[in-house]
């Protein structure tokens, strides 16, 4: 499926929509390029699982992982800096799959052989302010969400 967003406003609410239907275990994919809209995605899924401080979301390039609370508690990764599967492995992002809350992968590109079941969005910049999301289910459950929710 695609959907595409004319402004960041709108990039939120689809995260909104998108994070409102998640549940512990659940594990997002992000890919795309610097500036197609990764981390504004994710400050709309933090406000659909009740993240209070939508705003105090932000990209974690620097410390690789930050971590939410809300009903649901939301696990943001950011993969940019790491080079090898070994570098991913030592962070100990597999011990976060399996955990009590939501992973959202910021280029999950790289890890890709290490992902259980997940929901792969693409991110792909069209104009200054439009962004195109096409979604791929790698499970059912992420099928029923993008074709039920997501329209």
């Amino acid at each position: 499926m695609k959907i595409v967003t004319n402004s960041a406003e709108e990039t939120i609410r689809l995260g909104g929509q998108l994070g409102r239907h998640l549940k512990a275990g659940d594990v997002l994919g992000l890919i795309g390029e610097l500036g197609s809209g990764k981390t504004t995605l994710v400050k709309g899924i933090a406000s659909g699982l009740g993240v209070k401080q939508r705003e105090s979301v932000s990209s974690p390039s620097f410390v690789l992982i930050k971590e939410y609370s809300g009903k649901i508690p939301l696990f943001h990764f950011d993969l940019y800096r790491l080079d090898t599967i070994k570098d991913i492995e030592y962070l100990g992002v597999e011990e976060y799959l399996f955990d009590k809350g939501v992973c959202v992968i910021e280029w999950a590109e790289k890890m890709r052989m290490l992902l259980p079941d997940y929901l792969q969005i693409d991110l792909t910049i069209q104009g200054e302010n439009k962004r195109e999301f096409k979604f791929f289910a790698h499970d059912k459950r992420y099928e029923d969400i993008i074709f039920r929710y997501l329209k």
